[in-house]
């Protein structure tokens, strides 16, 4: 606000400037009321003085002082209420605003201070607050309340038009922005990825040391914006850190120290209390666990149910040590129901045995199938980088424990026949729980290793890779030797051989089951 635009404001519109008109372009940053003669120790640049001259009312070379003072340091001007004890004003204070573009506004003694100092108070405060939200991005973010860490880190997300991620002491990632981009820090926004810094676990050692103290690191990477980061503390204990790629909204030392504090305190409790709710959310499915083996049949006779077992890789981050504000298996429990809460077939209920996680599923008993299918779908529309292995429909409440057993040993047959799948259902691995038990039969291992005998005798086992190759692909000859990367009469020779080795036709169907079969109990026995 200039003096211009305050004398449009209140009762200041009842003004008349008689001096200075040059300088009413003046920026007016407070407004005092003087009655005191004595003005050095107080007046700053910007300050608009309200006077009536009381004290010095009698004194004109005391009066011409004070607005020389004023001129000195560059305030706004001053407005001298006329008429109350002093009638005139001095000629020569006139002339020297005049010459220094120094404005001299006059009131009338009817005109009470209160009627003219609250409007421009309230248009200071209006432009302070607006001076506050362009200095301070983050000043929308402290006057909103957010019912989620996930909101709260997108809004912060927004303001800084970049991602933002909270990463635990160890590096591993526990919460994302929904936009992130790839930078010399982290290439991943995995749950519990690591950076990819050639020296992140150094530097991670010295945010342990630093932070205790120390409110926040700025770090750089050639090539890459650098990043503030900020850690979360509770209870004196660093438990976490917050990143920010740096921009010129963070350049301000004061700005990390006083908005991002207040910033930082919100997602602090926002943190706890996530933590808070996803622990209760845990144990409200345990529970609900428990009453499903306890309940009797009843009205679940209607209902078919059947348990599903997940792996991968970031799940491991669970057995490392973690600092005790954080349970990292709540957050796996918080993407497993981000995976399958919302099914139109299912309804999930996630949980923890031995350090695995499953969920069982309720469907309808027609629903089986409709919901293995969207199970899978959901495992390709979210990318997710997780193996699954879906057991059969249980008969009654008291297989849980052998379901749970059943889609272990789906999970282990599939990582190890198809690893290249992530999505292992019964109906197509359920064959090989037989066949395992089959490999520790002796009648049945000589039986297989005779079959195979010539192939496996061979100095490599050429022959016994493309024999499995072309049983694989049906007998496609095209396929088997586009997969095996070899001419199609490369690989007529080489089933020639076997068929002499084997002394055996590979086309003939009864021959193929006979070779499958020995194949897959020599593969399981490993």
């Amino acid at each position: 606000m200039d003096v211009a635009e305050a004398l449009t404001i209140g009762e200041l519109t009842k003004s008349s400037i008689v001096a200075g008109q040059g300088g009413i372009s003046r920026k007016i940053t407070t407004i005092e009321v003087m009655e005191v003669p004595e003005v050095v120790s107080w007046v700053t640049p910007g300050i608009l003085v309200m006077t009536t001259f009381y004290s010095i009312q009698n004194d004109e070379q005391k009066q011409i002082e004070i607005v020389q003072t004023l001129m000195d340091v560059k305030a706004a001007g001053i407005v001298i209420k006329l008429g109350r004890f002093v009638d005139h004003i001095p000629q020569e204070m006139l002339q020297i605003a005049n010459e220094n573009d120094f404005p001299i506004i006059i009131i009338p003694k009817s005109v009470s201070y209160i009627n003219v100092l609250t409007p421009l108070y309230e248009r200071l405060y209006v432009e302070k607050q607006q001076a506050e939200s362009v200095n301070n991005p983050f000043a929308a973010f402290e006057s909103k309340s957010f019912s989620s860490l996930a909101t709260a880190l997108e809004e912060i997300s927004v303001i800084m038009n970049s991602p933002v991620y909270i990463e635990d002491m160890d590096g591993a990632l526990l919460y994302v922005s929904n936009t992130f981009l790839a930078n010399g820090w982290r290439k991943s926004s995995g749950l519990f990825s690591k950076p990819v810094h050639s020296s992140y676990e150094e530097k991670l050692q010295e945010w342990k040391k630093q932070f205790v103290k120390k409110e926040y690191d700025l770090l750089k990477i050639e090539g890459f914006r650098d990043c503030l980061v900020m850690p979360l503390v509770s209870n004196k204990q660093v438990f976490a850190t917050l990143h920010i790629p740096y921009i010129e909204k963070l350049e301000s030392v004061q700005l990390v120290t006083g908005p991002l504090k207040k910033v930082m305190s919100t997602i602090i409790e926002l943190f706890m209390n996530e933590q808070l709710f996803l622990q209760k959310k845990r144990m409200k499915d345990l529970e609900h666990l428990e009453s499903f083996v306890m309940e009797e049949e009843g009205e679940s006779a209607e209902k078919d149910y059947f348990v599903v077992r997940f792996q991968a890789a970031w799940m491991e981050k669970l057995f490392a040590s973690s600092p005790y504000l954080l349970d990292p298996s709540c957050l796996v429990h918080k993407a497993l129901h981000g995976y399958l809460d919302g099914l139109p077939s299912a309804t999930p209920l996630v949980f923890e045995k031995y350090y695995h996680f499953y969920a069982l599923l309720t469907c309808r008993p027609d629903g089986y199938a409709g919901a293995l299918q969207q199970l899978e779908e959901r495992l390709k529309e979210r990318g997710m980088s997780i193996f699954v292995a879906a057991g059969p429909p249980m008969k009654d409440r008291s297989m849980l424990d052998e379901s749970i057993r059943l889609v272990d040993k789906m999970m282990d047959i599939g990582r190890m026949l198809r690893s290249e799948e992530t999505f292992y259902t019964y109906d197509k691995l359920g064959i090989y729980e037989i066949l395992i038990k089959l490999t520790s039969d002796d009648l049945v291992q000589n039986y297989a290793g005779t079959i195979l005998s010539p192939l496996l005798e061979t100095p490599t086992h050429e022959l016994l890779e493309t024999l499995q190759m072309y049983l694989n692909e049906n007998g496609n000859v095209t396929k088997t030797s586009e997969k095996l990367f070899i001419h199609r009469r490369t690989l007529t020779y080489r089933i020639q051989k076997i068929q002499e080795l084997l002394n055996i036709n590979v086309d003939d169907a009864d021959s193929r089951f006979i070779l499958n079969f020995c194949l897959k109990i020599k593969q399981l026995a490993k």
